[in-house]
C-alpha cells in the first residue's frame, strides 16, 4: 500500500511539474504571438518635411543603426507638400502594423489651424520625441545688414519688400516669422516652403531675404558663405555659433517656439509593436555613432516618452492655434 501511495505521490508531482512548464511556454508564445514576432518585414518611416531639411537629416542617420537594432531594413520616405499635411495625412492612413510609422514634427500641429486636413496628432500612437530645436533670423551673406538691428533698419525703410521663407503656411517658421515681425514692427512678405531645407537654400542662393529656419538647416549654407546668421531664438547661444546672440539679447524676449521632432504610428499599432520601437529608438539615440553625428550637427537630445511627449503637443496646440488666430493665419 505503502509502495502505491508514494507512486501516486510521484505521479501528481510529475503532473504539477508538467502543467507549470506548459504555462510557462504558454505564457512565453503568447508574449511573441502578441507581436508576431515583429519585425518580420522593412520599416518605412515617412519623413512629411522635404528631403535637405533637418528632420530628414537626422533620420538618414538615424535610419542604418536603428536598422542594427531591429534587425530589419529602415526605409525613409520623404512625402513632402502642403506644409507637412500630404505626408501626415499619408501616415495616418498607413495600415496600423508597425511596419510604417512617421516622423511628428511641429507643423502637425500648425497646419491642422490654417488648412482643412483631416488629420491631427490625435490620430497618431505617440512613440516618442528624440530632439528640439529652435529657430533663427538667417539672411544671404550679400546682404548689407550684419546684425539683426541693421536688418530691422533696413526692413523699416524698405516696408512690404523683404521676403521670409518658411517651412510651410501655419508652420513654426511661419509663426515665428509673423510673431517677429509683429514684435518689432516691420511689414514682410511671407514665402512658404516644403520644409527647413529648400526655405534655407532660399535664403543662400538669393530668392529670398530672411528665413527664420533652424541653424541646423542652415548651417551647410552658413560654412559654405552663402548665408549669414543675425540671431537665435533659443533660450541660450549656441555652441557651434558662439558670437551669434539669442533673440532676448537682441531684445526680443519670448519668441521661442519648440520645434520636436519624434515618431508616431498609424491608430491602432498594438502597444506592444510601439514598445518595441520606443526601445529601438532609444537604444539608438545612445549609440555612439548617432551620439557623434547629433554633436557635430548641433542636434541636442531631448527623449521623451509616448504619454510625455503626446502631453507636450496637447500643450503646443492651444498655442499654435491662439497664435495663429491672432496672427489672422487661422482658416478655422
Amino acid at each position: 500500500m505503502r509502495e502505491i501511495k508514494r507512486s501516486v505521490l510521484i505521479l501528481c508531482i510529475l503532473m504539477l511539474v508538467s502543467v507549470h512548464a506548459a504555462y510557462a511556454g504558454g505564457t512565453s508564445d503568447s508574449s511573441a504571438a502578441s507581436t508576431g514576432g515583429y519585425p518580420q518585414n522593412p520599416i518605412t518611416i515617412t519623413c512629411p518635411p522635404a528631403a535637405g531639411g533637418g528632420t530628414d537629416l537626422l533620420l538618414r542617420a538615424l535610419a542604418p543603426v536603428l536598422r542594427e537594432n531591429l534587425g530589419q531594413n529602415v526605409l525613409v520616405v520623404n512625402k513632402p507638400g502642403g506644409g507637412g499635411a500630404i505626408g501626415f495625412s499619408a501616415a495616418a492612413k498607413d495600415k496600423p502594423d508597425g511596419y510604417n510609422i512617421v516622423a511628428l514634427v511641429a507643423e502637425v500641429l500648425g497646419v491642422t489651424h490654417v488648412a482643412e486636413v483631416d488629420f491631427s496628432f490625435r490620430d497618431f500612437e505617440i512613440i516618442n520625441m528624440i530632439n528640439a530645436t529652435y529657430g533663427t533670423l538667417t539672411v544671404n551673406a550679400k546682404a548689407p545688414y550684419n546684425t539683426l538691428q541693421e536688418f530691422l533698419d533696413y526692413a523699416k525703410k524698405n516696408p512690404g519688400t523683404v521676403r521670409f521663407s518658411n517651412s510651410g503656411v501655419g508652420g513654426p517658421w511661419h509663426i515665428l516669422a509673423a510673431a517677429f515681425a509683429s514684435q518689432a514692427g516691420i511689414d514682410i512678405i511671407h514665402i512658404p516652403f516644403d520644409g527647413g531645407g529648400p526655405s534655407a537654400i532660399a535664403v543662400a542662393g538669393g530668392h529670398v531675404e530672411a528665413t527664420t529656419a533652424s541653424a541646423q538647416e542652415n548651417e551647410v549654407h552658413i560654412k559654405t558663405g552663402n548665408s549669414k546668421l543675425l540671431a537665435i531664438f533659443s533660450p541660450e547661444r549656441d555652441p557651434r555659433f558662439p558670437d551669434v546672440p539669442t533673440g532676448a539679447e537682441a531684445g526680443f524676449e519670448g519668441q521661442l517656439i519648440t520645434v520636436f521632432r519624434g515618431f508616431g504610428a498609424p491608430k491602432g499599432t498594438p502597444p506592444e509593436i510601439i514598445k518595441i520601437l520606443d526601445e529601438a529608438i532609444k537604444k539608438t539615440l545612445d549609440d555612439p555613432r548617432i551620439v557623434d553625428f547629433m554633436a557635430k550637427q548641433g542636434f541636442t537630445k531631448d527623449y521623451l516618452s509616448g504619454p510625455d511627449f503626446y502631453d507636450l503637443m496637447a500643450r503646443e496646440d492651444e498655442i499654435f492655434r491662439v497664435q495663429s488666430k491672432a496672427l489672422g493665419l487661422g482658416a478655422k
